[in-house]
């Protein structure tokens, strides 16, 4: 691995670890689960008691985080949203109720996302400026919205491990899409296999190290019904920690992070 980072992150960091946790409520599982599959939109009834414990597991490693807000659950749980915003964490956009923007429409998707940030600045008290389509199932309509309602970053296409610049229409602002990726989801090692916490931190954390040899960015997607739980919310525990130690991993929330890419864009002269 090379020693150094490829990009001058702030501060002197060698690389990125940025924490995003998608807080669906039922209605993640409720629309592409069977309507008779009680099982498991029954399990995301547990969303309220997992986003407590990452919020104070969070609240103990001292770092903030980005939470992707679906707008009913965030009606339903306005407590929560509430805490969130004063312990210094960042809302951002996930939808109304989690439908798939796919197949949805550009007017279905325009007044879904504004029924969206309409809920979030209200409840939360802050104007969102970040959005994740649910299940990334976007479409070409998704992002041309997103630029047009003046949203700085999406999390939605994994292309790499930086940042890039989204500019549907070139006349706008461009959007930073901050890439996601199916291995930094937390889905992935505790619904779709049963892996231990242990050996999904170990996963994580040869990524990351892979990451900061090379100067790059790690942008994790949460769910509070699966890491949130006992054991799996120690697979972030133990990542944080480890990061932590490292003392030159940037952890940061998604605006920050999209803020400071456009910031440097700007510098290169490669936007005004």
């Amino acid at each position: 691995m090379a020693d150094a980072p490829l990009l001058p992150w702030p501060g002197g960091h060698r690389a990125v670890l940025s924490v995003s946790i998608d807080v669906d409520g039922v209605y993640g599982e409720a629309n592409y689960r069977d309507p008779d599959d009680v099982y498991w939109t029954s399990q995301a009834l547990y969303d309220p008691a997992g986003t407590d414990r990452l919020l104070g597991l969070l609240a103990d490693a001292g770092v903030q985080a980005t939470f992707c807000w679906v707008g009913r659950a965030a009606e339903e749980q306005p407590e929560q949203v509430q805490r969130a915003v004063a312990e210094g964490h960042e809302l951002a956009l996930h939808s109304w109720d989690h439908r798939y923007y796919v197949g949805l429409g550009e007017i279905g998707q325009r007044l879904d996302m504004e029924r969206s940030f309409e809920t979030l600045e209200r409840v939360g008290g802050v104007v969102p400026t970040g959005h994740k389509t649910p299940g990334w199932r976007y479409d070409a309509a998704t992002h041309a919205i997103a630029q047009e309602m003046g949203l700085s970053w999406v999390m939605d296409e994994p292309r790499g491990d930086l940042p890039t610049l989204l500019r549907p229409d070139p006349a706008l602002p461009p959007v930073v899409n901050l890439p996601p990726s199916r291995w930094f989801d937390d889905y992935t090692y505790h619904v779709d296999q049963v892996l231990t916490p242990q050996a999904a931190y170990e996963a994580w954390r040869e990524d990351l190290d892979v990451l900061r040899a090379e100067g790059k960015a790690m942008f994790l997607t949460l769910h509070p019904f699966v890491s949130g739980r006992p054991g799996p919310s120690r697979t972030l525990a133990r990542l944080l920690d480890y990061a932590i130690d490292l003392g030159d991993v940037w952890i940061a929330r998604a605006d920050h992070i999209a803020r400071w890419w456009l910031e440097r864009a700007r510098e290169r002269g490669e936007i005004e």
